[in-house]
């Protein structure tokens, strides 16, 4: 299941994270535990070794796989060890990029044989490597939640509803966070992630599909009977990304919720909605 953190700051550091969450003043500090494809082994050695100088100090005293130092680079663990350049780096841009980190760990992991960190052994002139590339690209917003929830199943840089947001704001799509202020019987579209399907015993026998979605601004909790279960069943249980139509039932002062009536799935409707908008341009 996909856990959505964008109202808060959250990040992995290499100096910093350990194997369980930390909640820290200006945010969220995300366990190390939740990069997939890391070894117990190489978590316990990245909590015991710091601090760490730079991604080369990192590479020869933790000696990760390549899997490992490169996923960890693509979500971001190198970026405190980037910021300015020294001054005699070349580069008309003095900001260290994600892509030029990206980049120094494929020049590590293109290496044969890691040289020796000890002090008595040599290490291949190692310090000549010491440079970050430069001329590489900061990844998109799109990039970083992508690499995000494919190596964590999280999207802490962004929600991923975010990156659909032309399309929701043309098709008027409602925030969560704006349905309580919506009348009764109010005809609504709503968008977010799946994060609860649940089909409860009923006392009728018919089953109720109930369905809860996050949209970065708040949940909201839809309610599917027959007829609309009928129209987008295969959607209910299988879709992570989901838009629903149907209208707003006051259950409180508070309390909103929406009887559905049709579900879709997000992605299918955006590579549309782009083939359209291409067409019209």
């Amino acid at each position: 299941m996909i856990a959505f953190f964008s109202f808060l700051r959250c990040e992995i550091s290499l100096n910093k994270s350990s194997d369980e969450y930390l909640v820290e003043p200006e945010g969220i500090r995300l366990a190390l535990t939740e990069v997939q494809g890391v070894s117990e082994n190489e978590v316990a050695r990245i909590i015991e070794e710091p601090p760490f100088k730079d991604i080369a100090d990192f590479y020869l005293r933790v000696k990760p796989t390549r899997r490992t130092l490169e996923r960890l680079a693509l979500l971001g663990a190198f970026d405190s060890f980037g910021g300015k350049r020294r001054s005699d780096e070349a580069g008309e841009d003095p900001e260290v990029t994600r892509g030029d980190i990206i980049a120094r760990v494929r020049q590590l992991n293109a290496i044969k044989n890691r040289p020796a960190s000890e002090a008595n052994q040599p290490t291949l002139d190692f310090q000549v490597l010491e440079r970050l590339p430069t001329g590489n690209i900061e990844p998109t917003m799109a990039e970083k939640v992508s690499a995000e929830l494919s190596l964590m199943k999280l999207d802490v840089s962004e929600h991923v509803i975010e990156l659909y947001r032309p399309m929701l704001e043309d098709m008027g799509v409602v925030n969560a966070n704006e349905l309580v202020g919506l009348r009764n019987k109010s005809e609504v579209l709503i968008a977010g992630g799946r994060v609860a399907t649940q089909t409860p015993p009923m006392r009728s026998g018919k089953r109720v599909v109930f369905i809860s979605l996050d949209d970065g601004t708040g949940c909201s909790d839809s309610t599917f009977f027959d007829e609309a279960q009928a129209r987008c069943s295969h959607i209910l249980f299988n879709t992570r990304l989901v838009l629903i139509a149907g209208k707003t039932r006051r259950t409180g002062v508070r309390g909103v919720s929406i009887m559905a009536e049709n579900a879709w799935d997000i992605r299918e409707l955006w590579q549309q909605w782009q083939q359209k908008t291409q067409a019209a341009g």
